[in-house]
């Protein structure tokens, strides 16, 4: 992968027995706080209605499918393990989730009445006759009792999840801080103008937001609902109101920026394997600061960015500060380390340069008129693409290095524009004279539907798929391609020797008029492989519905005219600690947690259902289990503020007026409330199947998002 600044993976090294054992205890904190969650919800039913004085047969954590249980016998309750750890159950007298079922229940409830010393309570059924039953049976309860038990699981997962955040906000939760690491070419907030190191102050009317909720606002915002950002430029230090509306070309409403980067190198691995910092990483200090570049002081990502952009043809000379063994001890001496310069790998392919598709605001192409949808077809007189067989023009590849060095000179260039459609015959050209601006610092695309830019310029625009032309004694061109060929799949080839090392994409990557990916392939997945690599290519030539299939294999090599700013170093990303001084400030952080958690629930099941939201976002028991074990990898504050985030969606979920779930049973008591009897068995029973019917459905379709048999495709 090009991309220099990675977040530190938490995945175990095999060798390291620390961390096996870290992984090992991550595994049962997670499964701990999950397995918690189930038992504080059962709990709650199971203490109203002992209070109550209904008798609990069961309580069970996990379903006790066949039979199958751990567990002991203590008074009149069971109290067990299931075999199926997807919930948990407690199982009262004269009470079933089934409607259907009220006869049975009233026939378990009178099964007691003739015993000595037993209660009972005259209560009238569904089918409007008076029934005796034990008092202490669940049916025998009055509403409000009843309505009690129902909600008291929903009320226990608020509690704790209110409890969870107490306890994170005390001992810490590592977070990262809404400082904009880079932007994605083309996206709303790299429209806007944002750079490294601005700081977002406020998202709507969250103050002082996080990287966390600014991801939560931004995906739950309506698609007629602009976001309002309030930014401190680090340029300049002011601050400046943005109303953005958010991109959903991917169907996960974004913005486009991504993690804010310190300058400390990762503690282990902090170099990437074939890059030239690799080359002399043993001389770079795991964990060491970076303090000057060339000399000069750096004093955050943004400041080591411009370095990097303006020296990326030169070799650079580091100044790093060793971290201290030990806290008591003095500072190391600071170590000078020098890396060459990064040379751009490529396969000698000139792709068509597509329109632009996103010009930033107040940039040299906005001012001089530039639109989206414009294509640019020449540069000072010299055609973007081929120019003859033998002669590339300005390679749509190379066009942000070139320009870039041209604005660094404070040079103009004069464009000549497509405008308007050529397939109705209304296009036009046009002749622009753009002054190019100086960019100290460089952008490349964040995912595979994004596009490339030219910073100098502040354009945006897609590589087509359609090749234009090859470079000539290039792999390209010894593998015959032509002209006119289009792009199916593009498959990334490492040699066996060094597949361990080196993750790239191992299956056929697909191209489409969707997927115009060449860009992000040639920015992130070709740059820095190990020796001996290829690119197995599929095109199509020649007409689309009588296209002939060719597969070629071409080898990715070295483009000594043209230099990535990147030279392999792994920074760690900027990461504070949010943690409550005092009580009061702890209550306070918790409760506001804890409302935004409730909150993003019902605004992400309304999103959904108002199709706003891709229901392929959500997850089922594996992504949860996933991801909680991944969170507690971070330590006990993150795991226990992705529990207050797990017990609020549980409360939420189990509250909606579906049958069979606790909200359900609400709306049947509430019923009863009203008309002074349970509804009529056949009215519950169909739309307790319904609500049946409706939670396998969808249990059925978030194993297939876990276990990948249905595609997100976000």
């Amino acid at each position: 992968m090009c991309l220099d600044f990675t977040l530190a993976s938490s995945v175990l090294a095999a060798s390291d027995m620390s961390g096996y054992l870290a992984g090992a205890l991550a595994i049962l904190a997670a499964a701990a706080g999950l397995g918690f969650i189930i038992f504080v919800h059962e709990l709650g039913h199971f203490l109203v209605a002992k209070a109550c004085g209904v008798k609990c047969d069961k309580f069970m954590i996990g379903f006790d499918i066949g039979g199958y249980k751990i567990g002991k016998q203590v008074g009149e309750t069971y109290y067990g393990i299931g075999i199926l750890p997807l919930g948990g159950y407690v199982r009262m007298m004269g009470q079933n989730d089934d409607p259907r079922m009220s006869a049975e229940q009233i026939r378990e409830s009178e099964a007691t009445t003739g015993d000595e010393g037993v209660e009972t309570k005259e209560i009238k059924g569904p089918d409007g006759k008076m029934h005796q039953v034990d008092a202490r049976s669940y049916i025998a309860k009055t509403v409000p009792q009843r309505m009690a038990i129902i909600s008291a699981g929903v009320v226990m997962n608020v509690i704790f999840a209110f409890i969870f955040a107490l306890i994170a906000f005390r001992v810490g939760v590592p977070s990262i801080p809404c400082i904009v690491g880079s932007t994605d070419p083309g996206a709303p907030a790299w429209q806007a103008g944002w750079r490294a190191n601005d700081v977002i102050l406020r998202i709507d009317n969250i103050e002082n937001p996080w990287f966390e909720q600014l991801q939560s606002e931004v995906t739950l915002s309506g698609e007629d609902e602009p976001v309002e950002f309030e930014i401190e430029k680090a340029e300049t230090g002011e601050i400046e109101t943005y109303s953005i509306q958010p991109s959903r070309k991917r169907k996960l409403a974004q913005i486009g920026i991504g993690n804010p980067w310190s300058l400390d190198l990762l503690d282990e691995d902090p170099t990437r394997k074939f890059t030239p910092a690799a080359k002399v990483s043993d001389k770079i200090p795991g964990g060491s600061h970076v303090v000057a570049v060339n000399g000069q002081p750096v004093e955050t990502w943004r400041d080591l960015q411009g370095k990097l952009a303006t020296s990326a043809a030169e070799p650079i000379s580091l100044t790093l500060q060793p971290k201290a063994k030990k806290a008591k001890d003095a500072k190391p001496e600071p170590v000078e380390v020098t890396i060459d310069a990064n040379p751009a790998e490529y396969v000698g392919l000139v792709m068509k340069m597509g329109p632009i598709t996103a010009v930033q605001d107040d940039s040299p192409a906005a001012e001089a008129g530039l639109k989206a949808g414009d294509t640019i077809v020449a540069i000072n007189g010299t055609p973007v693409g081929m120019v003859d067989e033998s002669t590339v023009g300005w390679d749509p590849r190379t066009l942000a290095a070139r320009l870039d060095k041209m604005g660094r000179s404070g040079e103009s260039v004069e464009l000549t524009v497509l405008r308007g459609s050529d397939k109705e015959n209304k296009a036009s050209t046009e002749t622009l004279n753009v002054p190019l601006r100086s960019a100290d610092w460089y952008e490349i695309p964040l995912s595979e539907k994004s596009p490339t830019s030219a910073p100098s310029l502040g354009i945006a625009y897609y590589l087509l798929n359609e090749v234009a032309g090859v470079v000539p004694g290039s792999p390209a061109a010894e593998a015959d391609i032509e002209p006119g060929d289009r792009l199916s799949t593009v498959k990334l080839v490492i040699d066996k020797e060094y597949e361990k090392e080196y993750a790239g994409f191992k299956e056929p990557f697909e191209l489409t008029d969707d997927k115009l990916a060449w860009a992000f392939i040639l920015a992130n997945s070709i740059q820095d492989t190990p020796p001996g690599s290829k690119l197995e290519l599929e095109l199509l030539r020649g007409e689309s519905e009588k296209a002939k299939k060719l597969k070629v294999s071409v080898d990715i090599v070295t483009d000594n005219d043209t230099h990535i700013p990147q030279r392999g170093i792994t920074l760690m990303p900027i990461e504070r600690i949010r943690i409550g001084k005092t009580f009061g400030e702890q209550v306070s952080m918790a409760m506001s947690e804890t409302q935004h958690a409730l909150t993003s629930v019902y605004r992400f099941l309304y999103r959904i259902i108002n199709r706003e939201i891709d229901p392929r976002l959500l997850g089922g028991p594996i992504t949860i289990a996933k991801a909680s074990y991944l969170q507690a990898l971070d330590g006990p504050g993150r795991l226990l503020l992705f529990l207050t985030l797990i017990s609020a969606n549980l409360a939420v979920v189990n509250f909606l007026p579906i049958p069979v779930l606790d909200g359900g049973h609400m709306v049947f008591l509430t019923w009863e409330g009203i008309f002074r009897r349970p509804p009529v068995d056949w009215i519950a029973g169909a739309l307790n199947l319904a609500g049946l019917a409706f939670i396998i459905c969808l249990m059925l379709f978030v194993f297939g998002l876990d276990l990948g048999l249905i595609p997100r495709n976000l």
